[in-house]
Order: C-alpha cells, then sequence, then structure tokens
C-alpha cells in the first residue's frame, strides 16, 4: 500500500514502524529532529514541512491507499484530510480527533473521512466494565457478541488443573484467549495447565464472568460493589473516565496539581464530581470524604503512575487502575500486578492498527499490550459458508485456539460441525503469528 501519516510523534512513528515492512510509507510533520529521527531509524520516506501546508504534499504519489492524520491538533489533522484530498487520489482515511464533535457521521462524510479515532474516548470505556466485573484487571468489548475479553490474576493459592476441567466448573461459557506467565504471553490449548498467579484473558459472557470470580479470585476479593473513585489526573482522559464512571453511579472525586486542568474538568464534568487540586499526596485520599473503593493513576507520565499505584496499593486501598501512556511501560506494570488500561496514545496506536489490519472479512482487536490478536467473523443469514464445514489446517490451528459462538454456547471450532446462521468464528493468536491467521480467515470466511 501507498501510506501517508502526517504526525511524526510517537503515534506516527510507531505506525510507521509497524507497517513499513510490506508497504510504501511517508511521513510528514514540521519537526526536523522527529523527521530525521524516523529516517534514521525506519525505512519509510520522511518529509520535513507544515502539514497545513499543500506545497508540503507536492511530489508525493498521486495514489495514496491510505491517508493517517495523527497529529496532537484537530485542527491540523482535518485540515490535512481537506489538503490531501486535492493532491491525490485516496482511498481511504483514518483521523485522530480530540473532540468528539468532529467524529459525527455527517462531518465524516463532508470531509470524506472512512473513520476517525477519538482516543481519550475509547480508552475510558473499559471502565464500564471493570466497575460490574472488578475482580478484572481490564475489559474488552466486540460488535457482534455480547462476550467480553477480560483479563484475571488467579490467585497465589489457586489449585493448578486443565483448562478443559476448570471450565467444566464454571457456570456460564467460557474460553481462555490467552495466559501470561512469569513475563511470557501464550495462547494455550484446553489441555494446558492453569498455575496460580497466571493473568488470564478469559472469553467470555457475562453470567461466566461472575462464576469465575469465586474460582479464581481470593475469597470475597473485590466481592463489594465498587461505590466511589479517586482519579488522579484531570486530563482529557481524567474525564472521560469519570463521565464513565458518574453513569454508573460512581461518586467520582479528580486530583491534579495544574489548577487550569482542575478548572476546565470541573465545567466539563458540571459540577457532578469533586474536582481538587492537590499535588499527588497519597495520605490525601484517605482524607476525603468518602473512603475510595477504587483508585486510578491517568496521568501522561508512566513513572508517576506507576509509583502512585503502588502507594495507593500499600494504603489497603482493593481496586488500583494505572493507565499506561507508553508501550515500554506495559509488561513492567502488569509484572507488579497494577491493573493496566490503555492511555491515549497507545489507544490511538491500537485502534489505527485494529482498524487497518481488519476488512470487510473479519474484525480484530489486539490485547496483552499488543502480543496477543482476537479475531471474529459473522457468519451472516446470506452467506454460502451456512451448512458448509470449512477445515482448519494443523499448520493454521498451531498457531492459535479456535473457537465458534452459536446462540450463548462456545464450541470448539473442530467440534462445532457445520456452520449455522449467526455463527461467530473466534481466534486467538499470538501478533507474531497474526498474518497466517488472518490469511487463514481471508481466503476461507469471505463468503
Amino acid at each position: 500500500m501507498q501510506v501517508i501519516i502526517a504526525g511524526a510523534g510517537r503515534v506516527g512513528y510507531n505506525i510507521a514502524k509497524h507497517l513499513m515492512h510490506n508497504n510504501s510509507v511517508t511521513v510528514i510533520d514540521q519537526n526536523e529532529y522527529a523527521i530525521h529521527n524516523i529516517q534514521e531509524n525506519l525505512d519509510v520516506l520522511g518529509i520535513c514541512g507544515n502539514i497545513e501546508n499543500p506545497h508540503t504534499y507536492l511530489g508525493i504519489n498521486p495514489q495514496v491507499d491510505l491517508f493517517i492524520a495523527v497529529t496532537d491538533s484537530d485542527e491540523v489533522n482535518l485540515l490535512s484530510s481537506l489538503i490531501i484530498d486535492n493532491i491525490a487520489t485516496v482511498k481511504r482515511k483514518i483521523i485522530r480527533l480530540k473532540n468528539t464533535f468532529f467524529a459525527s457521521d455527517q462531518v465524516k462524510a463532508k470531509l470524506n473521512i472512512n473513520e476517525t479515532i477519538v482516543p481519550s474516548f475509547e480508552a475510558a470505556q473499559p471502565f464500564k466494565y471493570l466497575v460490574d466485573f472488578s475482580h478484572a484487571h481490564n475489559a474488552k468489548a466486540f460488535k457482534e457478541t455480547k462476550a467480553l475479553l477480560i483479563s484475571i490474576r488467579l490467585k497465589e493459592d489457586f489449585t493448578p488443573r486443565m483448562i478443559s476441567t476448570f471450565i467444566g466448573e464454571i457456570s456460564g461459557e467460557v474460553a481462555v484467549a490467552g495466559i501470561e506467565r512469569q513475563k511470557n504471553f501464550f495462547v494455550p490449548k484446553p489441555v494446558e495447565t492453569l498455575l496460580p498467579n497466571d493473568l488470564v484473558y478469559f472469553f467470555a459472557f457475562p453470567n461466566a464472568i461472575l462464576s469465575i470470580r469465586t474460582t479464581v479470585c481470593d475469597y470475597n476479593e473485590n466481592a463489594t460493589p465498587i461505590k466511589n473513585c479517586v482519579i488522579f489526573g484531570a486530563d482529557a482522559l481524567g474525564v472521560e473516565i469519570a463521565k464513565v464512571l458518574l453513569k454508573k453511579g460512581i461518586d467520582v472525586q479528580i486530583m491534579d496539581k495544574n489548577i487550569e486542568l482542575c478548572r476546565k474538568a470541573n465545567i466539563e464534568l458540571k459540577n457532578k464530581a469533586t474536582v481538587l487540586k492537590t499535588t499527588y499526596d497519597a495520605d490525601h485520599i484517605n482524607t476525603t470524604r468518602f473512603d475510595t473503593d477504587m483508585f486510578i493513576a491517568a496521568t501522561k507520565n508512566d513513572e508517576y503512575n506507576i509509583t502512585k499505584c503502588i502507594e495507593a496499593k500499600q494504603r489497603g486501598i482493593k481496586k488500583i487502575i494505572g493507565i499506561n501512556n507508553d508501550i515500554a511501560y506495559s509488561s513492567l506494570m502488569r509484572n507488579l500486578n497494577i491493573e493496566v488500561v490503555r492511555g491515549e496514545k497507545i489507544n490511538a496506536y491500537y485502534s489505527i492498527l485494529e482498524r487497518i489490519q481488519a476488512n470487510d472479512v473479519f474484525n480484530q482487536k489486539k490485547f496483552c499490550g499488543g502480543e496477543g490478536a482476537v479475531l471474529l467473523r459473522k457468519i451472516e443469514a446470506t452467506s454460502s459458508l451456512i451448512s458448509e464445514k470449512v477445515p482448519l489446517p494443523d499448520r493454521v490451528d498451531d498457531k492459535g485456539h479456535f473457537i465458534i459462538l452459536r446462540d450463548n454456547d462456545i464450541f470448539e471450532y473442530r467440534l462445532a460441525g457445520a456452520f449455522q446462521k449467526e455463527d461467530i468464528v473466534v481466534a486467538f493468536t499470538k501478533e507474531c503469528d497474526f498474518e497466517t491467521v488472518a490469511k487463514w480467515f481471508q481466503q476461507n470466511l469471505a463468503y
């Protein structure tokens, strides 16, 4: 593909790094150092110039397969989208935004934008489920099904047993999508054994998620409902998280040392949350107007978030979540047993990759810090695959774990028989094996 990326910051750099192997990638930015860094380290073309100036785009390939705008400015991203349409023929455009107003269907239609990413909004959505399933470390939802992908840490005295045996003990339908064990991630088969302290990624329906708690968590761990929460960080993501929690009926207190961010947060939240200017002193939590059920470190500094999560844990707060802004810190935070949710920049990166790699055949999402991927394909009522059974070759089966969702049941792919209407084919795989599994989906499930 011919790919143009407007913006050479952390998000633009990482997208270019991922796409450069099989595509012709051009990155545009007026920051000379950023462009020099990209040209020194990546096999891409860097153009140093003003993204808002049409002359910067002169000389690029007139046929563009994918245009991605990921600067920190909505105005620059939207303007670049208009400019590129007058310079080249563009098949697809993905634009990163901060203001949800510009993500409306009307705006996208007028500006010929295919997809928009609002990282602060998207990064806040897992908290809908982390309130309901407080024993979960993270949660992802899918448009195709009510099943969720959640991560749960097994308790220290968990009795080791085979995955298939464990699933038989659960009330409800569940599959194991992946396991992180001693810093190593893998996708297990049902004959693998679950061990104490494993971070397990379960793909399950809500009733099964509740059933899992009594089996894998310490007695009464996070069993009481969450009623209140303290958020450290009052920028866009902290505010979006507060909005989600307020809708769930949670009392929210936001703290930030920046008085201007506090003022904006108070306006944005319409005085529905308590917003305090403070120097992030963990001792202050115990002097607030309510006891804290959940603590979220939501600043843009991962080292600071880690420190505050550790302090909060020492204070005895049970539900502690750290926002992860830099991919390099993701594994460290999980190894410290900090519950990790993606920050804005990481969310932007993975959301864009997920949209690029998804297509008309399958949808997909990343998990475990990008080490794992889940692919989903719904068998529509008009599909020629109904009543057919597509063989799963061993060379593909070895690259992941394949299941079929049928109504509210989960079946192992090879045991499910012929496809039925509304079946959903699901595959869990390591990111390094993604291309093999995606190719099988593309070649065999596209009808």
